[in-house]
């Protein structure tokens, strides 16, 4: 018996090329949507902010050359020093404490006037002339000193008083006014200590009221701190500037005994003094047109030879301190400070979108401070527009620099009339780019990953 086998057939299997090409096409079609994802991402992706930076130190500092100033002061022999009223700076030639004389005079009136202020204009409390005051003129006069005799018994004012010992420089009424307050030379010495070490006048010492003891003395540079004080009172300032001063008690009108009245325009004090150890003594005062800014200058002479001599002196500083100011510029108009570096590295200038002045004088500074806003630029002027390394025209607002100083600096194109005085605020210009920002293209999106999405 004989069987028939089953013909055998194999499993049905799909060919491998077919696979292979459909993991082809399935890897082609992520590929094209990963490529057309990337290419889309980077169309819209946001562009990196440009990274601006400062070229120049955030912060710099202007100042006026004061070596004029101190040539001045050392051309001179004798104890000098110069300055100005509204600052702490003086130049001197020498700390050595010199007889003052006179000058003493201003110390007698600020000690007193602390202890009983008068108001400037008033006439302040009254004082009878007494027998002891009238003995002290006859010494005073004995001594060739400065006195006006008046009865025993005549009310005198404390304006009066002092009238007569800061302008014709009387010895009689400054004791008077002394001694009216404080009773004695302790007790007036007492106050002078008290107030000296308050007012910081290491060199002055005293030892009366008027200066007719030749020990009273000081440095020049105290004497100068001195001067500043008085002016800085309403009362002693008002007497001071006063060429001549009317009295009555048959006194009538008396000069004042500042050369410098008459001699120089805008004088306005201070205080002269001489004896014969002393010599001539002068600390002066006068307002002064510094490229636009009302100043009031300072000088100090002590030991001169003669009125001539001091005289000289005095004009020969007041001189030099005219030729001191300095109009500094403190930047340019379009002055470049900084550099904004964007995705594609252009490099966009930024500059500063206009300039400023200032006048200084010796011992002042003026400062500028750039600061850079961050979140991108912005219209000058304007709060932050976002924006960030798109087009953008030049002249965009990317930071801004301020000013401070004596007087703020100026532009010198708002300046209408160039003596125009400078304005007591502070200022700022703008940091504004320099050319426009051109957006990279799309080419440079696709081949610049790194860049475009800031990838480390």
């Amino acid at each position: 018996m004989s069987s028939t086998s089953a013909p055998h057939r194999a499993p049905h299997r799909a060919p491998r090329s077919r696979t292979r090409r459909l993991v082809g096409v399935g890897a082609a079609g992520l590929a094209a949507l990963l490529a057309l994802a990337y290419a889309v991402l980077c169309a819209i992706a946001p562009l990196p902010e440009p990274v601006v930076r400062l070229d120049e130190p955030a912060t710099a500092r202007f100042s006026a050359d004061a070596a004029g100033v101190q040539r001045a002061v050392d051309a001179e022999q004798h104890p000098t020093a110069v300055g100005w009223l509204h600052d702490d700076a003086v130049w001197t030639n020498s700390e050595r404490a010199a007889p003052i004389a006179s000058i003493s005079k201003l110390v007698t009136a600020l000690v007193v006037l602390d202890a009983q202020p008068v108001e400037a204009g008033s006439d302040g409390p009254t004082h009878i002339w007494t027998a002891e005051d009238a003995a002290r003129q006859a010494e005073y006069l004995a001594e060739d000193g400065v006195a006006f005799p008046i009865p025993v018994g005549t009310e005198v004012t404390a304006r009066q008083m002092l009238q007569l010992a800061l302008a014709p420089s009387a010895n009689d009424f400054a004791a008077a006014y002394a001694y009216s307050v404080f009773g004695d030379d302790a007790g007036f010495l007492a106050a002078v200590r008290d107030w000296q070490q308050r007012a910081g006048l290491a060199s002055l010492e005293l030892h009366e009221p008027t200066g007719m003891d030749e020990r009273n003395a000081a440095s020049a540079a105290d004497v100068l701190r001195l001067a500043r004080l008085a002016l800085e009172n309403e009362t002693v300032a008002e007497i001071v500037a006063l060429p001549r001063v009317d009295l009555p008690w048959g006194i009538g009108t008396v000069e004042s005994t500042n050369p410098l009245h008459g001699v120089l325009d805008g004088v306005v004090g201070v205080k002269t003094g001489r004896t014969n150890a002393a010599g001539y003594n002068l600390a002066a005062a006068r307002t002064s047109d510094a490229l636009g800014r009302e100043v009031v200058q300072l000088s100090v002479v002590l030991g001169r030879d003669s009125d001539e001599d001091r005289l000289r002196s005095s004009l020969d500083l007041f001189s030099a301190l005219n030729a001191a100011p300095r109009r500094l510029a403190i930047v340019e108009p379009g002055e470049r400070l900084g550099t904004a570096t964007t995705a594609d590295g252009a490099e966009i200038p930024i500059l500063a979108d206009g300039g400023a002045d200032a006048v200084l004088l010796p011992g002042e500074e003026a400062t500028r401070t750039a600061s850079l806003r961050s979140g991108g630029f912005s219209e000058a002027g304007e709060p932050d527009a976002g924006l960030t390394g798109a087009d953008a025209a030049a002249g965009r607002s990317v930071g801004a620099i301020r000013f401070t100083g004596p007087g703020d600096p100026r532009d010198p194109a708002e300046r209408e009339d160039p003596a125009e005085p400078d304005a007591p605020a502070d200022r700022t210009v703008d940091l504004v780019t320099g050319a426009d920002v051109v957006a990279p293209s799309y080419g440079w999106r696709l081949t610049h990953p790194r860049e475009l999405f800031t990838w480390s």
